[in-house]
């Protein structure tokens, strides 16, 4: 006999009714799954035959392309081993949709830059967009009218002036992302000048008290730039905003059966395999309860008339009427506020993450970076985002650092909304985009040598291509945030490296050197593409570094 709880009483049901509609609904589910897959099936071998269709990677049954789709490393993967075999136009089929793969600039330009008003929108995300509520946000929004609005009114907060603007924050960050790895990688002393010669026993443990400070400090000033936020210690709206992003980010990459069957949404969450509706409705409720502490708590104080910290919320809010903000505005400033955390923290955690890294496998290069700073700066402050012309071999050494590691080896997916035409291959309504960042930062007509770290390649007579020119988006989704997260990786890579060395640990060396021709196997497989830990030390470099350290007790905001 099975119970069923309800109003405080235990109701007993027939073992064999509850066991009937269970199987009801497997045999209904399963039914329509089949049904579909062969239809899909059919329909898609009809299309791949198609002698206009692009050149399509060959699909085993009943995977049909999953096998690449799914890959890790899947852009890289496209990049090395099928481009040279295929060419710059990739065709996956699968199941319930064509993907095609865009490696080169040149196709990526012709299809997202020069047909955008075809090729903007996103391909439909049942289960990380619309179940967890993220539909609203600018990234994942289809390029309608209100999308246009949006990006023109975060346009206005995010531009290169503006970005500037945000100068005394980024630096009052990074003097607290300094102390911060101070005190996570030593022991806790009241001055820096004590522990200038002490070295921890487990040298692995620093690269995890890196990512830890770079994602605090990131989180702390996308916080108080977007909603005049000051963050506390061990901040619960902080941690929740993280774990929001973070989820999110590191999901885009997982097959969930409910993008492929929609009608999946609606089973009861008690069915089994339906533990993507708890996972959906739990993000969903993080994502209501963010906005709620942030934007709302911003709104509710213009509202009665506050004198608001300055931020990108309670500007717009007071420049589209403060107190007498319409519906329609508020709605605008909601959700672009809310879209900058995960975009700003994801990108710029691993960018910075990506820049140390680099320089614990390569000492000589960190070391021209911190004689050019020192010469060019001196030993008693940290660099600001002002003395950037005159550090170009620092700025070069980011520009190598974000062609070598692209924070995300393919960009966002695109969709052609209508039948388009590319390099004389017909890609048919509804076909997924994806521009491989990979290829092109790879593409020897580009860089010479491309498979070296040389950030001389920007300081010639004739400098290679900018890789920022690729890595923030094409067309009309070019990240509008780009110039917030340039300036931001700039300055806290420069910062760390005027204040600290670091080395990596032998078997980290050793790893490296094996993962020469590969580089990518000491980064994760799976979302944004950043190192994997890696075992390193970090030590404040001298005296005067230490001193440099002290004054950021100043600047720092701690709360």
């Amino acid at each position: 006999m099975t119970f069923i709880y309800s109003n405080s009483n235990l109701i007993p049901i027939a073992n064999d009714v509850v066991n009937i509609r269970t199987l009801g609904y497997i045999v209904l589910t399963t039914s329509i799954v089949v049904a579909v897959i062969a239809l899909a099936f059919k329909l898609n071998r009809k299309e791949g035959q198609t002698a206009q269709a692009p050149p399509t990677i060959p699909w085993k049954w009943f995977s049909k392309g999953k096998q690449l789709v799914g890959a890790p490393y899947r852009g890289i993967l496209i990049a090395e081993k099928y481009k040279p075999l295929y060419g710059d136009i990739i065709q996956l089929s699968e199941p319930f949709k064509q993907r095609v793969m865009l490696n080169s600039f040149e196709v990526i330009s012709e299809a997202l830059d020069k047909q955008s008003g075809s090729t903007s929108d996103r391909p439909r995300n049942v289960m990380l967009v619309e179940m967890t509520g993220i539909d609203s946000s600018v990234a994942f929004r289809n390029h309608d009218e209100k999308h246009k609005k949006l990006r023109r009114i975060i346009a206005s907060g995010l531009h290169p002036v503006a970005a500037r603007s945000y100068s005394d924050m980024h630096m009052s960050t990074t003097a607290f992302f300094l102390l911060d790895i101070f005190n996570r990688t030593t022991q806790q002393s009241e001055s820096a000048h004590d522990v200038i010669d002490m070295k921890l026993p487990d040298a692995n443990y620093h690269s995890e008290a890196l990512l830890a400070s770079i994602q605090d400090s990131i989180g702390r000033f996308i916080m108080r730039m977007t909603f005049g936020y000051i963050v506390k210690e061990n901040d619960p709206v902080l941690k929740r905003q993280s774990a929001l992003a973070q989820d999110l980010i590191s999901n885009f990459g997982t097959h969930f059966w409910v993008n492929d069957f929609p009608i999946l949404r609606y089973i009861p969450s008690w069915f089994p395999g339906a533990g993507f509706k708890r996972y959906a409705k739990r993000m969903y409720s993080m994502r209501q309860k963010t906005v709620q502490e942030t934007f709302e708590a911003v709104l509710s104080q213009a509202l009665r008339g506050d004198i608001l910290p300055a931020s990108y919320a309670s500007n717009l809010i007071e420049l589209k009427g403060g107190r007498n903000i319409s519906e329609d505005d508020t709605e605008l400033v909601r959700w672009t506020s809310n879209s900058m955390f995960a975009a700003g923290s994801t990108t710029t955690t691993a960018l910075v993450n990506s820049f140390i890294f680099a320089m614990s496998i390569r000492s000589e290069i960190a070391s021209k970076v911190q004689a050019e700073i020192d010469a060019q700066i001196g030993r008693d402050r940290i660099p600001t985002l002002h003395d950037r012309s005159v550090l170009p071999y620092t700025d070069a050494v980011l520009q190598e650092v974000i062609r070598f590691y692209p924070v995300f080896p393919l960009g966002l997916e695109h969709v052609a909304s209508e039948e388009i035409e590319v390099r004389g291959y017909k890609i048919k309504k509804g076909t997924i985009l994806e521009g491989n960042i990979w290829a092109i930062m790879h593409d020897p007509t580009l860089y010479l040598d491309p498979y070296t770290f040389n950030p001389e390649r920007y300081l010639k007579e004739r400098p290679e291509t900018d890789p920022r020119r690729f890595l923030f988006g094409f067309g009309r989704r070019v990240c509008p945030g780009q110039h917030v997260a340039n300036n931001g990786a700039f300055v806290m890579g420069a910062a760390f490296l005027s204040v600290f060395n670091i080395s990596a640990s032998e078997e980290t060396m050793k790893k490296a050197e094996s993962c020469a021709n590969e580089p990518w196997k000491m980064f994760k497989a799976y979302g944004a593409m950043e190192p994997m830990p890696f075992g390193c030390t970090v030590s404040v470099r001298d005296k005067a570094a230490a001193s440099v350290l002290e004054t950021c007790k100043e600047t720092s905001i701690m709360t």
